[in-house]
């Protein structure tokens, strides 16, 4: 899936596999969509990737010269077809409320395509969740001092400290 060339385009292509649901079969009221749903995402994965924060800044890095760009040009191009500023502004602004959804089955997609645990059979995740300690805390006097006070000291523990959670 993944082949040689550019990681961006191998992911923005892999977003062509996601299961998007079908578009609905009642017409909406007001103008119809002429760009689908896929092709804001694969955008926003460019976006995500190269930390492009604007649709002025993603149109301005569309413009390179450069290989990669030229196909990336293609791949979020529809019915022969590119988005204007204005169009991009305005459908990656509604995306949030579809977002949760769209990055889970991009997750589902990825995990199925890569199969990362082929070789050793589990996976894991890790995050920046504070966890509190069993029993008390190695002071850093002590732990200086390599001196263990009682023997419910987890030594493992250290303090930290966040803006939300304070002194932990």
């Amino acid at each position: 899936m993944i082949s040689g060339g550019s990681i961006l385009v191998s992911l923005v292509r892999l977003v062509d596999h996601l299961p998007f649901p079908p578009p609905p079969v009642r017409r909406t009221r007001g103008r119809q969509r002429t760009y689908t749903e896929l092709l804001i995402v694969k955008a926003l994965v460019v976006m995500i990737i190269r930390r492009l924060h604007t649709a002025w800044a993603l149109l301005a890095f569309l413009q390179q010269e450069d290989p990669v760009v030229e196909q990336l040009r293609l791949l979020l191009t529809e019915n022969e077809q590119f988005p204007t500023r204005r169009t991009w502004e305005r459908r990656l602004a509604v995306l949030p409320a579809t977002l949760p959804g769209l990055i889970g089955r991009l997750g589902r997609q990825l995990v199925t395509v890569l199969n990362p645990w082929a070789q050793q059979g589990h996976g894991a995740a890790c995050d920046s969740t504070a966890v509190r300690a069993h029993g008390g805390v190695w002071h850093k006097k002590d732990r200086e001092a390599g001196i263990v006070p009682h023997t419910s000291i987890d030594t493992e523990a250290h303090w930290s400290k966040s803006g939300w959670h304070g002194w932990w």
